[in-house]
């Protein structure tokens, strides 16, 4: 009889522990496909309904991926192409973080005497004050949107903080800083001193693209990103002449230049060659030039607009 009272004791000793434990947990209430998860940054498992999601696990959702996850009264829910990890650590001052790194999340957390939670991005952090509230992050910028309660937004980069208010939003963009909006009125902006972000924008880590789905966007905009700054490079080359030498063809044209192109012909004279110069907009235009067979020499200057690829021929006379 005396065991059974010491076993009774211990489990009532252990009890509040376990219950504790579990009421701490991030589960999943509903899933779509194209919901993972990783612990390992490396191998990534699906996710379904009724599952526990690991402390400090990356949930990853493709273009078509939706998952809410709940936690007593509060949830967060993730939209399509996002990719983010929550933390706990109830000896912590601040017990929640959440690490979003691209996509949006839809978030209802409990307020609470103290600040519990906050979610950190490339650009911004969230402190929260217990509210619903949205975030959504891109290759660029981050913005929180206030359904309800009070939101603390500090911009790392520019050093920036307001407190955003239900109807009310604050946007950070990495060049121009913090901005804000709101239906009635638009908070305040305060400075701090600038910091460094705890994540990396999207792009630059591994776990940027953790499905298929998500990878393929990810090389897309990629590709984007660098016709973007070829045609920045190629508008930064102004004032550049379109050269072609011997053969007829110049490829040393740059776009945005304003010289004239000079076709030269060798010593045997056979071939006499013209060339374009590169036009503003950089796109393909042709100069025909003519050379003389008898001197050997043809030069010809085209002032038409075209680049440095010229489809000029000579003659022989």
């Amino acid at each position: 009889m005396l065991i059974i009272f010491r076993i009774l004791i211990a489990a009532l000793i252990v009890l509040p522990t376990a219950v504790f434990a579990a009421a701490d947990d991030w589960r999943v209430v509903k899933a779509t496909d194209q919901v993972k998860f990783t612990v390992d940054r490396t191998n990534w498992q699906d996710l379904r309904a009724g599952e526990v999601v690991p402390n400090r696990a990356w949930v990853s959702t493709g273009p078509r991926g939706r998952v809410q996850l709940s936690r007593g009264v509060e949830s967060i829910t993730f939209q399509p192409n996002t990719l983010a990890a929550i933390s706990n650590n109830e000896s912590a001052a601040m017990k929640t973080q959440i690490f979003q790194q691209v996509g949006s999340l839809d978030l209802e957390i409990e307020k609470r005497s103290q600040p519990h939670t906050t979610v950190q991005t490339p650009y911004l952090a969230a402190l929260v004050k217990g509210t619903i509230f949205h975030v959504t992050v891109n290759r660029a910028k981050a913005s929180v949107a206030v359904d309800r309660g009070l939101v603390q937004v500090t911009s790392f980069a520019s050093g920036q903080r307001s407190n955003v208010a239900p109807g009310q939003s604050a946007t950070v963009d990495k060049k121009a800083g913090m901005t804000v909006a709101g239906r009635l009125s638009k908070p305040e902006i305060t400075s701090v001193a600038a910091s460094v972000a705890q994540i990396p924008a999207v792009g630059t880590t591994k776990l940027a693209g953790a499905t298929a789905e998500t990878k393929s966007s990810s090389s897309a905009t990629n590709k984007n990103t660098s016709s973007s700054a070829s045609e920045d490079d190629s508008a930064s080359n102004g004032k550049s002449n379109g050269n072609s030498s011997r053969s007829g063809n110049g490829n040393s044209g740059n776009s945005g230049g304003n010289g004239n192109g000079n076709s030269n012909s060798g010593a045997n004279g056979n071939n006499g060659n013209g060339n374009g110069h590169s036009d503003d907009s950089g796109n393909n235009g042709n100069g025909n030039g003519h050379g003389n067979g008898n001197s050997g020499k043809g030069d010809n200057n085209s002032g038409g607009n075209g680049n440095g690829n010229s489809g000029g021929k000579g003659k022989d006379k």
